[in-house]
This record gives C-alpha cells, sequence and structure tokens, in this order.
C-alpha cells in the first residue's frame, strides 16, 4: 500500500491473495501476479488494485495458467478499479478457473507506440509495436465474469491497438464478456488480434455495450476489431448495442463468420460511421447454421473517415447453399434515409426479414431458445434466461453509468490569475474546468475523455487568457467550451474528435495569431446533432489558412463564423485562404453561416474534396469583404477544388458580398461540378460586387453546373465596378435572372422560413421561429465581448552575455532583448523576432552586439500582414561575425521602427535555409516583402565575402515597401 514499485516483482508465494493499495508501478519493469503460484486449497483467490498507476513502460501480468490446471484451482476474483495507467500495460495472459470474475472499473489507461514497452510474443509478430493498454493473451473464460466498464482506454501511434488478443480469446461455458460504458480511442485498432481467433460458446455472451469507438484510420482494409475468424456457437450471443462508433474502414474484420447452433447476432441501437460494420474477408466465409439468427435493429449508418460514399452493413458474400439465414431488420437508417432495401442500401446478400419501426417479435428482439414470449416488445423469459433480452447467460451486476454526483461536488471552480505551464484533470465528478486572466507559458492537451463526470455537461471555459497553444480533443460526451477574450500568438487553437449531442464550441473576441500553417482548425471533427460551432469577432491569422474546417458533419446543429478578421500571411507562390473546408457534409437541417467577416487572401473560403449540402441544410457566405492579392492564380471569395452536392431543399445561398482583386467564385477544372436536385433545393448569387473589374466575375463552366428541376439557380444584381455583370456563357439555360431594382423571392428570403414576400420593398415576413431579415433557421446569440487581457509583460533589462547557444526558446512577450558576446551555432539556434507577438504599445529594444552566428544560425526579424502601431522598435546589430548564416527581415514592420545593421564580418559558403521562406539565397541581408513605415533601416560596414558564385551583399524579393518618409541606406559596405 501506498509505495512505488520501480523493480520487477513476481507475486505469488503460496498465499490467496495479492492486493495492490494506491501503488505506482514506475519504469519498465514486470510485476507478475502468477496465480500459479497461489493457494491451491483456498476457497477463492483475490487480486485486487486500488487507485494505483502504471506508468513509464511498467507492466503488470495476471495469470498464467493452462486451461487444464484452470479446472483445478479454485476461483480468482481480479478487481483493478481507479487505475491509471500513462504508457503502461494490463497483460491477462492463460485460462482463468472456472466461476472467476474479472472487472476493471472507473479506469483510464493510456498508452503509445513509442512509449509503451510491451512487445508481442505470437510468432512472427515479435518485432511489432504496438502500444496497447490492455492485453488478453490465451485468455479462455470458463464460467466467467469479465467486465470492463466506466473506463477510458486511449493508445496512440500509426499501429497502434488499445487491446491486443495473442493466442485467441475464449468465452465458454456460459460465461460472459463485456464492455460496457467505455470510451475507447486509437489511431487504428480498438481490439487486434494477432492471429487470433475470438470464439463465444456453450450459451455465453460477448457485449459491446453502451460504448463509444474512436478509430479514425482511413487505410484500406484497417478495421477498428480484426480477428481471423469469428465464431458464435452452442447458443451463445454476440451482442453490440447502443454503441457510438467513429471509425474508418470497418467496425470488424474477419475471414471467417460462424453462427450456429441456435445462437444470436445482435446489433442494435448503434450508430455507426464507417465504411462497413462487418467486413467478412471470404467471399464463403458466411455461415448462420441451426436455426441462429441476426437481428439488425433501429440502428443508425452513416459514413466514417474512410469513405464519404460507402455506408454498408457487410462486404459482399455469398450464403452456403445448406444453411438457412434468419435475418431481421427493424427500423433503420442509412445516409439519414430509412432502410427499405437491405440488399441495395446496406450491401446484405441474402433476403432480409423487413419489419416496421414499433413491431416487434420474439425471433427479432430476443434471444428465443431462453424466451417465453413477448409482451408488446418486452421479453418474458424462460428459465436459463436472463437481462431484457433472455440472454443465455447471467447479467452481471455494477454494470451501467455512473450516478449523478450531488451537485454541490461537481462545481467547476476557476483558476482566477497567474501563469501555469500544465492543466490537472479534476476529481471524479467535477464538470469542467475554467480559468480567468491565466498565462498559460506551454502548449496544453484537453483530452476530454480524461474528465470522469459520465451523463453529464462538461464545461471548458477560458476568458482572458493568454495561450501558446490549444487542442481540445472530443470524446463522444455532451460539452461547452468557450475561449472569449483571449490571445494566442504561438502554436495553433485545435480541436478534433467528436464532440457530442447538443455541445457548444465558442470563440469570441480572441486574437489568434500563429506562423503555423494554420491558426485555428477543426480537423476530423464531428459536430453532433444539434450541436454548434461560432467563431465570434475574433482577428484570426495563419500562415497559409486562418481558420481550417476539414473531414466535418453538420448534423441539424450549424457553425456561424461571424464578425471576423481573417487573414493569411503566406507567400504568393503558396495556398492563401481565410478558410480551409475540406470534405463537409451538411445535412438534416444543419446550417454553415459565414457572415460581415472581412478576409485578406488569395481566396476567401477554398472548398477541397466534396462538399454536400442535403436535407433542408443552409450554405450561406454574405456580407463578406475579400482584399484578394494581386498576382495569385485565380482568386476568388469562394474557391472550388471540389464538387458541390445541394439536394432535398438545400440552398447556398451567397448574397452581400464585395470582392477586390479576386472573382466571386472560381472552379478549377471541369471534372468539378455544381448539383442541384430535389424540390425546394435552390442556390442564389445575388448582390454581390465586384469592386473592380479586371478580373472575371465568375470563372465557371456552365456545363458543370447540373440543376435538375424544381431545383433552383437563382442570380442577379451583382454589380462589377459600377456596371451590372452580364453573365455570357457563365451559367446554364436553367439558370433564372434577375436585374436590380427587381425583387426575387428566392434571393430576398429564405422561403422556408417565409410567410410572405412584400415585393415593393422587397422585405419578408417571417414564420414563427425563424430569424433576421431573410427569414433563416437560426440566430446569432449576443455576445458581450470583455477586452483583450492585460498581459504581464516582462520589463527584465538584462543580458545573455558570453555563452554558447545551439537552441534557444525566446519569451516574445517582452520589451528588452539583449545579447553580448554570444555564440548561435547551428539550425538549431536561429534567433527569430515575431513583431506580432510583442508588446507593441511600450518600446521595444533589440540589441545584438559582439555575437556570432555560425552554421546556419540565422537571425529573422518578421512582421505581420500589415504595419502594427507601436511605441517604437530599435534593433541594433553591431560587431558582428556571420559564417554561412544570415541576417532576414521580413513582412510589415511595425511603425517607427530604427534599425541600424553596422560592423559585420560575413562569409557565405551556402546558401542559408530560412524556415519560413522558400527563397534561400547565398546572401547577407535578405529582405523578402519588406514594409516600412514611417522606419528607417541603416546597414552600413559590413565587410562580405562569397565563397561561391552568386552571392548578393543586400537581396530583396517579392516588394520592398518605404513608407511614411521611411528610408533605407546602405554605405561603406
Amino acid at each position: 500500500s501506498g509505495v512505488t514499485l520501480t523493480e520487477s516483482v513476481t507475486v505469488g508465494g503460496g498465499r490467496a491473495t495479492a492486493c495492490f493499495d494506491s501503488v505506482v508501478f514506475s519504469g519498465p519493469i514486470t510485476v507478475a501476479v502468477d496465480l500459479r503460484l497461489m493457494e491451491a486449497f483456498a476457497d477463492v483467490l483475490n487480486v485486487t488494485l486500488r487507485h494505483c498507476v502504471l506508468a513509464a513502460g511498467a507492466q503488470l501480468r495476471i495469470g498464467g495458467l493452462s486451461e487444464s490446471t484452470a479446472r483445478l484451482m479454485p476461483r480468482a476474483l481480479v478487481n483493478m478499479t481507479n487505475v491509471t495507467s500513462l504508457e503502461g500495460t494490463v497483460v491477462l495472459h492463460g485460462a482463468m478457473p472456472p466461476h472467476s470474475s474479472v472487472l476493471l472499473a472507473n479506469s483510464t489507461l493510456r498508452a503509445t507506440v513509442g512509449g509503451s514497452q510491451y512487445v508481442p510474443t505470437t510468432p512472427g509478430h515479435a518485432g511489432l509495436r504496438c502500444g496497447p493498454t490492455l492485453v488478453l493473451d490465451g485468455v479462455r473464460l470458463l464460467s466467467t465474469r469479465f467486465v470492463m466498464t466506466r473506463s477510458s482506454l486511449v493508445c496512440g501511434g500509426a499501429s497502434c491497438a488499445t487491446i491486443l488478443v495473442e493466442r485467441g480469446l475464449g468465452v465458454n461455458l456460459s460465461s460472459v464478456f463485456y464492455m460496457d460504458n467505455c470510451a475507447v480511442i486509437s489511431e487504428t485498432y480498438v481490439m487486434h488480434g494477432l492471429a487470433s481467433d475470438l470464439r463465444v460458446s456453450g450459451g455465453s455472451v460477448f457485449s459491446i455495450q453502451n460504448s463509444s469507438w474512436s478509430a479514425l484510420s482511413i487505410e484500406y482494409y484497417k478495421g477498428a476489431c480484426v480477428f481471423e475468424d469469428v465464431a458464435v456457437d452452442g447458443g451463445s450471443v454476440l451482442q453490440v448495442v447502443s454503441g457510438t462508433f467513429r471509425l474508418g474502414f470497418a467496425m470488424l474484420i474477419t475471414n471467417v463468420l460462424t453462427v450456429t447452433g441456435g445462437s444470436w447476432l445482435v446489433h442494435r441501437g448503434n450508430e455507426f460511421r464507417t465504411a462497413y460494420v462487418v467486413y467478412v474477408a471470404d467471399e464463403n466465409g458466411v455461415a448462420f447454421c441451426d436455426r441462429s439468427v441476426w437481428s439488425i435493429l433501429q440502428n443508425d449508418f452513416k459514413h466514417g473517415s474512410y469513405s464519404s460514399s460507402i455506408v454498408l452493413m457487410t462486404s459482399k458474400w455469398l450464403p452456403p447453399s445448406d444453411s438457412r439465414l434468419t435475418i431481421y431488420g427493424v427500423c433503420n437508417e442509412a445516409k439519414g434515409s430509412h432502410v427499405t432495401d437491405y440488399g441495395e442500401d446496406l450491401n446484405i446478400g441474402t433476403p432480409v426479414t423487413v419489419l416496421d419501426c414499433g413491431v416487434c417479435t420474439v425471433d427479432a428482439e430476443c434471444f428465443a431458445a431462453r424466451t417465453s414470449g413477448i409482451s408488446g416488445c418486452e421479453c418474458v423469459c424462460a428459465a436459463g434466461g436472463y437481462g431484457g433480452t433472455c440472454l443465455p447467460a447471467a447479467v452481471p451486476d455494477g454494470l451501467g453509468p455512473f450516478p449523478l454526483s450531488d451537485a454541490k461536488d461537481t462545481e467547476v471552480r476557476c483558476v482566477h490569475g497567474g501563469s501555469i505551464s500544465s492543466v490537472e484533470y479534476p476529481d471524479p465528478g467535477v464538470r469542467g474546468l475554467c480559468f480567468v486572466n491565466v498565462t498559460f507559458t506551454a502548449a496544453i492537451v484537453l483530452d476530454l475523455s480524461r474528465f470522469d463526470a459520465p451523463e453529464q455537461t462538461l464545461n471548458i471555459t477560458l476568458l482572458q487568457c493568454v495561450l501558446v497553444g490549444l487542442s481540445v480533443r472530443g470524446s463522444g460526451g455532451r460539452v461547452h467550451v468557450s475561449v472569449t477574450s483571449s490571445m494566442l500568438d504561438s502554436g495553433e487553437l485545435e480541436f478534433r474528435g467528436y464532440f457530442g449531442t447538443g455541445s457548444q464550441i465558442m470563440v469570441a473576441g480572441s486574437a489568434i495569431v500563429s506562423t503555423l500553417s494554420y491558426a485555428i482548425a477543426f480537423s476530423d471533427f464531428f459536430l453532433g446533432a444539434t450541436s454548434t460551432l461560432l467563431l465570434i469577432e475574433n482577428r484570426i491569422e495563419g500562415n497559409n489558412n486562418a481558420v481550417y474546417i476539414s473531414d466535418t458533419v453538420v448534423d441539424g446543429g450549424g457553425i456561424i463564423v461571424k464578425g471576423n478578421t481573417l487573414l493569411s500571411t503566406a507567400d504568393e507562390d503558396e495556398v492563401q485562404t481565410a478558410a480551409f473546408v475540406g470534405n463537409i457534409d451538411v445535412k438534416k437541417g444543419g446550417y454553415i453561416d459565414v457572415e460581415n467577416n472581412t478576409m485578406s487572401a488569395a481566396n476567401g473560403i477554398y472548398f477541397f474534396g466534396d462538399t454536400n449540402v442535403g436535407s433542408a441544410g443552409l450554405l450561406r457566405v454574405a456580407d463578406c469583404t475579400l482584399f484578394g492579392r494581386a498576382g495569385s492564380f485565380f482568386p476568388a471569395l469562394l474557391y472550388l477544388e471540389g464538387s458541390v452536392t445541394l439536394q432535398g431543399g438545400a440552398q447556398w445561398r451567397v448574397e452581400g458580398n464585395s470582392v477586390s482583386a479576386a472573382s466571386l467564385i472560381t472552379m478549377e477544372d471541369t471534372l468539378h461540378e455544381i448539383l442541384l436536385s430535389g424540390s425546394g433545393t435552390t442556390v442564389a448569387l445575388a448582390h454581390n460586387r465586384q469592386v473592380d473589374g479586371s478580373i472575371v466575375f465568375c470563372n465557371l463552366f456552365a456545363s458543370s453546373i447540373v440543376v435538375k428541376p424544381p431545383a433552383r439557380l437563382v442570380v442577379g444584381c451583382n454589380p462589377q465596378g459600377d456596371e451590372e455583370v452580364l453573365y455570357d456563357d457563365v451559367f446554364p439555360e436553367e439558370v433564372v435572372l434577375f436585374r436590380c431594382g427587381t425583387c426575387n423571392d428566392d434571393a430576398a428570403c429564405y422561403m422556408p422560413g417565409t410567410e410572405s414576400v412584400d415585393r415593393g420593398s422587397c422585405s419578408c415576413s417571417c414564420k414563427d421561429g425563424w430569424h433576421g431579415a431573410s427569414c433563416l433557421p437560426f440566430e446569432v446569440p449576443d455576445t458581450v465581448v470583455p477586452p483583450l487581457p492585460e498581459r504581464a509583460v516582462d520589463g527584465d533589462t538584462s543580458c545573455v552575455v558570453s555563452q554558447t547557444l545551439t537552441s534557444l526558446t525566446l519569451n516574445m512577450w517582452k520589451t528588452h532583448h539583449c545579447y553580448v558576446g554570444v555564440t548561435f551555432s547551428g539550425v538549431g539556434a536561429v534567433l527569430t523576432f515575431f513583431f506580432d507577438s510583442m508588446p507593441l504599445h511600450l518600446p521595444i529594444n533589440i540589441t545584438i552586439t559582439g555575437c556570432t552566428f555560425l552554421e546556419g544560425a540565422a537571425l529573422q526579424f518578421v512582421g505581420g500582414a500589415e504595419a502594427a502601431e507601436s511605441a517604437g522598435v530599435l534593433i541594433r546589430v553591431s560587431l558582428t561575425v556571420m559564417r554561412s548564416s544570415v541576417v532576414a527581415f521580413a513582412l510589415a514592420f511595425p511603425q517607427l521602427c530604427d534599425i541600424a545593421v553596422t560592423e559585420v564580418d560575413v562569409v557565405q559558403s551556402s546558401a542559408v535555409h530560412l524556415p519560413d521562406t522558400v527563397n534561400n539565397m547565398c546572401s547577407v541581408l535578405l529582405l523578402h516583402d519588406v514594409v516600412l513605415t514611417a522606419s528607417s533601416l541603416l546597414v552600413s560596414n559590413v565587410r562580405a565575402h562569397a565563397l561561391r558564385y552568386g552571392g548578393f551583399g543586400l537581396y530583396s524579393f517579392g516588394t520592398l515597401t518605404l513608407v511614411g518618409g521611411s528610408s533605407l541606406y546602405a554605405r561603406y559596405c
């Protein structure tokens, strides 16, 4: 009890009990509880772990019995509760004695491929590293209960398997295997059987219920659960019930699936987001015999991360000629539609008995062999039938979520002020985290699966905080996240994973500025039904993309991006996009609303891959202003590198926007389409202004726009300069055109929410529950945005003196940076100052004197997209030696800069690679799109020598801009 184990040990020694209470297993050690060595004549063997921690590669091994020996041993009770594993592994191996019980409850197990020390022992797989949290090695359950409940299991790494099965898993003689109320997250496998079969036999039950799995691999033939063969026989049950599965290629992959001896396979009440639920590799590998039944009841089938179009129950297989398959299909949905043809809709290659919703029969709803009848839709069990569906083995006690905690014990208390570098997860039952006016000194990852507050809404609040990177990872529960009036000036703000039904994510009134590819990202991001994402009144600045949204489903909820300033700082030959939207699916009345934003980038919104808007979904871009980039490749407010499909009453509205140096819409090539079909489906392009006429208004291919009546394409009143646009050969003949001064109902109003249109004033009267001048299906919530935080400035004026640095991290939020007699060596010692991350409201002093820069240790000064106001910036670089290094200036410097580079001795033997530019020139001073405003740059007394042809003393690429009385002098060099 209460100790730390750092050496390997074997426990047993003729005792009947092995108990670990609040023990830390630390380091690459193995602690073995060998049942063979325990008291063989005891009534029961007890193995208990409470509040224990496995860390740094520790392994806990329990078992060791062969099946023949297990039958001679007393029953074993293995209880593991409140166990935390960080790069540790729990290993159960061998057979369990009859009538035993194994419980893993209320625990969190995490491992990665690189951190876990477990090495498989299956022949042919000894070199595989898969980072398992739990290993079932040759486990045989004999009249035994195995229960995992209220636990989270997470593994990371390309080949990771959260649960690893070696030498087969057998559930026999009325045994039960339950995964209940668990959250499992893996990059590849949830349960991986290495050369292993799964066999459920002798009246046993294998149940995955009330759990969520997330394994978003996009690789072909990678399943969440993989076995060589799966066999259910002898009146047994394999059931998957009330789960949420967000997966890639398949939930289950096996060579052979055999259900015999009056057994039952059940898929009931699940949400499957995957290409295949059951993938049987052998097309002759499915066999249902001896009155066995497959029930497929009340499931919702949707696409997963592998494919946006494949949504199937099974792979193709041929039923054996001598088998009689009984498959029931009841009240299932696929891709949002009710399933009626199970062959066509779900790829089941044999007749299915289809029952209407609400119709219940014994064979479909219950395990018939243990059922005496059915009352309504409730099974009435015969002798030997257990639980609500009369299962053949007793349902274990203690299943289900935590009981709701007393509210007074789960209050979220806020942290006010101060600086912190890490976040501790709260106590069980506490429903979130709150930070007010806190400065984070390191990037933070919030993994919501680590919060122990089941069935509750988590609240994550950050108000007036300073961030250097934040990642929030959803795990399927409902969560409210609020990032308000906060600052991020390095790293990125990222949301990843699944945010459950009714969630809300809001980023408001914040400054999110990043030098990385994107500033705020939503990738592998799933919004549960009726959830909302709000980006309101922020300044968001990234290198390639300000906002990045990819592989996202909007299901009855919405995304609102309103009142933001979105900037891309990338070079002209890189992708410059205010918002990148890749492979998005909007349905069931869901909406994406982008309105009243100011964008500075080559492209406003870059649609990549498939954009699908269906079942009354809405995609709206309104009242936005785009300042395009001259010289960019086909700049546009909306750039389409993929197809857009609208159907089932969906609408796409592009209205009231203003674009400069850009088109309104550009489609990359004729391989892509805009496809409209279905009643009420509408595209409206109206009242958009192109400030100048030097670029084509719409760069579209009429042949690539397909309008299937009664769908409508409405275009009108789009001025180009002072003239209304002519649409010759831009749109297909089905287009409805109108001129300025006339009123078109579809262009003026969102007709599903409109009661009537006054054509005199061209105004809309809304139905109850619809909002705004256009009668939209949503209302932007009122947000009171406090000012940004008063960040504490480091006023230290001391200098770094006479050191040799090969790596360094700078604190930008200080007023003085001073280096005297310092040697910077190698590319790890690049000294980069980002002005956008500095307290420019105070005078800034940067002094570098008597220093030496060697082997690529460049000195860089990086501005922003535009000249920021400042209290003055003084930069002095003097008496400096540079060898294969460079001084670089980039982008728009703050106003009132006084810069002098004097008395520098330089020898360049090669071009210097700068990570933030594509130009690697052999030069002394490098200027990249520099803008000086009311500033001066003096280069004096520089002695330079190049050891190769083609060196430059001062090299400027892009555009060099001097305004507001600025000057650049190069003299005595």
